[in-house]
């Protein structure tokens, strides 16, 4: 699943060309999302021009200039693909196209369906249903180690568990929260209530500086996820213990090899003695 890394390399590659730019047109292929492709977008965003493009969690949100924004989510194995209009390139799976005045056509491409599209009224889009319960931005201020420390609390669900859950912080997925844990040195099944102040000031560190590292990297390519280029991110090369299960510690002075567990369903990487 493309996490917020991912997510934000795909909004700095349609932001640029599609900002400022009229939607001319949109075409629905295959309707069956996570939820079906309501009929009623068409007539809500054609002829509108594109106000702003960015992020809330794992969201892209594309504001119009008449009160209404385009909410998409990648879902599994969703991909947004930018080509021009004279490239007539069939991609298998697609959903939908939207087509711009510069000659730009944005296209959604989704394997296993469980992404979406949505037009929401902007003034009251965080006050529904999609919005209102998410967490805090990890590279917001408003992520700090006071703020996990309060949040963490008596919780005895793990501290992996507790750093994913999207109404605490947002868009720390399942690669970014192994690799985060690894270099904060915390090991990810210790009991959120069990951190001190200093833990929770270092891990919220290592989630920022993981989450910076990959964007500037183009985010991870493991299974679906490219840029909207077509290029692959190059962050799954960077990785320390995500995907790295039996091979040694990529620490020098540490030879343990790295385990996999699962927490609440999801595999887990760690390496047992730089993260007792």
């Amino acid at each position: 699943m493309p996490e917020l890394p991912e997510v934000q390399t795909v909004i700095e590659g349609i932001k640029p060309k599609i900002l400022n730019k009229k939607i001319l047109d949109f075409k629905k292929y295959v309707s069956k999302l996570r939820y079906p492709i309501s009929q009623s977008i068409k007539n809500k965003i054609k002829g509108r021009l594109v106000k702003s493009v960015y992020r809330r969690a794992k969201y892209i949100i594309i504001d119009l200039n008449n009160n209404q924004s385009i909410i998409i989510h990648l879902g599994m194995s969703g991909r947004i693909i930018i080509l021009g209009s004279r490239n007539n390139q069939l991609f298998k799976h697609r959903h939908f196209i939207i087509k711009f005045s510069n000659n730009v056509k944005l296209i959604y491409v989704d394997p296993r369906r469980f992404g979406l599209i949505k037009v929401l009224p902007s003034n009251s889009l965080f006050k529904s249903k999609i919005f209102k319960h998410l967490g805090v931005e990890p590279l917001g201020k408003g992520f700090s180690g006071k703020y996990l420390k309060k949040v963490c609390g008596n919780k005895k669900a793990s501290i992996k568990s507790t750093i994913m859950n999207q109404k605490y912080v947002v868009g720390v997925g399942n690669i970014y929260a192994s690799e985060s844990l690894f270099l904060a040195k915390v090991n990810p099944l210790k009991a959120s209530c069990l951190l001190s102040v200093q833990e929770c000031n270092l891990l919220v560190q290592s989630v920022k500086k993981i989450l910076n590292k990959s964007i500037n990297q183009g985010g991870s390519s493991i299974n679906d996820y490219a840029m909207v280029s077509g290029k692959l991110g190059n962050y799954q090369n960077k990785l320390d213990v995500y995907g790295r299960e039996g091979l040694i510690c990529r620490k020098r002075t540490c030879q343990s090899e790295i385990l996999r567990i699962v927490i609440a369903q999801r595999s887990t990487f760690y390496c047992p003695v730089c993260q007792k």
